[in-house]
C-alpha cells in the first residue's frame, strides 16, 4: 500500500480504523480478501505472485499493513535475489502463535530474512500500536510506538510532515472525533477518493507507474457496533466498496445479491 490513515481510539477506547488505498503495478496479480489462514483466523487480500499481502486482519482484534518504501538503494533482483517478498513478513506477522506476540513475531521474521525498505504497522483493539521501519539492509529496524489519534503514513516515516500527501490528510483531520464508525467510513472514503483539484494532494492515484489499484477500511472495536471491512476492488474514485465484513467472523455468505456500497 502507499497511503494508510490510521485511527487509533478515535472511535472510543480500545478502537482501531484504518483506510487505506494500495498503489501497485496493474501487471503484477492479486486476490481480494479472503481467508489466509484458518486457525489463526486472517483475512485480507494476496500476492499472487509471492503468496503474500499488505493488509491482513487477525480474528477481527488486529490488523497488520505493510508500506512499501523508496529504496535508499538499488535492490537486488531475478531468481538470485536474497530478499524475501515484504508481503510475506506482513503475513507472518498476522500468524503469529499468540495474540501478545506480534511484534516478537515481526522482529523474528525481520532477523531471519531480509527484505527491501519498507515499513510494517500493527495495531489492535487491546490498546497494542506501533511501526516499523525497516532499512532494507542499511541498519536494524526501527520501532516506535504509535499514540492515541489520526496518523499518516506513506512511502515514508509516520506523520512526515514533510511528506505532501501525508500532510494533507493530517491538516483535513486534525481533531476530529467521528460519532460513529458510520461517519468515519464516510469521511475517510472521501479521503481515499480525492485527486489534486479537491482541496489537497491526490490520494487516489492515476498514473502509470504504481496508480492506485485497490482501496480498503477496516473498523474494528466500535463500542457498540461491529466490526467492519469494506473493499473497493479498483481505483476507490470510480470502485463501489464492497462490505466484506462477513469474512472477519469466517463466515461463507448467502449466494445472490451485491454488497452494499460505503456511502459517498
Amino acid at each position: 500500500m502507499c497511503t494508510l490513515i490510521l485511527g487509533v481510539e478515535v472511535l472510543g477506547p480500545n478502537s482501531i480504523f484504518l483506510g487505506a488505498n494500495r498503489d501497485e503495478s496493474p501487471e503484477r496479480p492479486a486476490e481480494g480478501p479472503g481467508v489466509l489462514g484458518a486457525a489463526p483466523h486472517v483475512v485480507g487480500g494476496r500476492d499472487s505472485s509471492a503468496g503474500g499481502t499488505w493488509l491482513a486482519v487477525r480474528e477481527g482484534r488486529f490488523a497488520v499493513a505493510l508500506m512499501n518504501r523508496r529504496p535508499t538503494e538499488p535492490a537486488p533482483t531475478g531468481p538470485a535475489s536474497p530478499l524475501r517478498s515484504r508481503g510475506l513478513l506482513c503475513l507472518d506477522t498476522a500468524s503469529a502463535p499468540t495474540e501478545g506476540a506480534f511484534l516478537d513475531t515481526a522482529l523474528e521474521s525481520l532477523r531471519r530474512h531480509a527484505y527491501a525498505h519498507c515499513s510494517l504497522v500493527g495495531v489492535g483493539t487491546d490498546g497494542e500500536a506501533w511501526w516499523i521501519h525497516v532499512g532494507g539492509g542499511s541498519g536494524p529496524p526501527r520501532v516506535s510506538g504509535i499514540p492515541r489519534g489520526w496518523h499518516v503514513i506513506t512511502h515514508e516515516d509516520l506523520d512526515d510532515r514533510s511528506e505532501p500527501r501525508t500532510r494533507a490528510v493530517l491538516d483535513a483531520l486534525g481533531d476530529w472525533v467521528p460519532a460513529t464508525a458510520e461517519l468515519a467510513i464516510e469521511r475517510i472514503a472521501r479521503i481515499l477518493r480525492r485527486h489534486n483539484g479537491e482541496g489537497a494532494e491526490s490520494v487516489c492515484l492515476h498514473r502509470d507507474r504504481f496508480p492506485t489499484v485497490s482501496s480498503s477500511i477496516l473498523a474494528l472495536g466500535a463500542l457498540g457496533e461491529p466490526p467492519k471491512y469494506l473493499h473497493a476492488a479498483g481505483p476507490p474514485c470510480m470502485t463501489p466498496y464492497a462490505d466484506v465484513s462477513h469474512l472477519l467472523a469466517g463466515k461463507v455468505p448467502a449466494s445472490g445479491g451485491s454488497a452494499p456500497a460505503a456511502k459517498d
